[in-house]
């Protein structure tokens, strides 16, 4: 697989994604990239309307003194005084009468997740397979679907199974997570921050809840670090494990917790 620039990297995170393509182990030395210029970069990609955390304060208003701010916050993160914020619990429309909880983070809790989102990404950008599409740089859900097309019509595939993880962000076992995600990172800031960002308190009619599970929907670290779970339990599974024991041609598309595993008919009544 060729190694993967993403648009607009830095020289140093063009550093950490040769190192990651160059290296498959455990990485060292990475908490120094989120410098107060990965900061800036993840203040810009918040929406203008984005919605607004428990305190209340809007990237314009966060902006009014934005390198004072962002200084002030680098500081915290280099001597761990950083502290995130609970997360504002709203609920919107699901369908069918049913609603989704979504988890709102203070604009600077949301440019820490930018930051982190960005570093993570460029490492694990080497590591994902071509058979994932959600939540990932340049993927969209139209190729997902070409992709499906494409061998629904080559004539290798003709039984498809399509599958969802229920309520799959709200039920990720954090510890589970936490250790896949130690397979490749190892330095202990970086996971410390990550931790801080995973095991934050939802704040809901007044009262804070602690989940013991899951990553909060609403989070722009969240769908980067669902991706990281099934790519370890589903993804690459399915390419080691499954497919050596298969006798005719097998693939798997996922996006994000949808999954549509293709067979052939014979094996595909085996498992169904």
């Amino acid at each position: 697989m060729e190694q993967r620039f993403l648009p607009g990297m830095s020289p140093g995170l063009v550093r950490v994604a040769e190192a990651a393509k160059r290296n498959p182990g455990r990485l060292l030395s990475l908490a120094h990239h989120i410098d107060v210029a990965a900061l800036r970069r993840g203040y810009k990609r918040i929406r203008k309307d984005a919605a607004v955390g428990q305190d209340g304060i809007t990237k314009e208003q966060y902006g009014e003194a934005l390198e004072e701010n962002l200084r002030d916050l680098h500081q915290r993160l280099k001597t761990m005084r950083y502290r995130h914020q609970p997360l504002r619990r709203v609920y919107i429309d699901k369908g069918g009468g049913k609603k989704r909880p979504i988890g709102i983070s203070s604009t600077e809790d949301k440019i820490v997740q930018e930051a982190l989102r960005e570093l993570l990404e460029v490492i694990y950008e080497q590591d994902f397979l071509e058979c994932s599409y959600g939540f990932r740089p340049r993927r969209k859900a139209h190729d997902a679907l070409r992709a499906l097309d494409q061998a629904a019509h080559c004539g290798e595939i003709n039984w498809v199974l399509e599958a969802d993880i229920v309520s799959f962000f709200d039920r990720i076992i954090r510890e589970k997570l936490k250790e896949l995600l130690q397979e490749r990172i190892a330095d202990k800031n970086l996971m410390r921050l990550i931790g801080k960002c995973l095991h934050v308190g939802i704040l809901e009619n007044g009262v804070i809840l602690t989940p013991e599970t899951g990553t909060v929907q609403g989070s722009t670290l969240s769908p980067l670090l669902a991706n990281v779970y099934l790519h370890h339990v589903l993804d690459a599974w399915f390419e080691q494990e499954v497919k050596p024991r298969l006798h005719g041609k097998a693939k798997l598309l996922r996006f994000a917790d949808d999954c549509a595993p293709r067979r052939r008919r014979k094996e595909a009544e085996m498992v169904t």
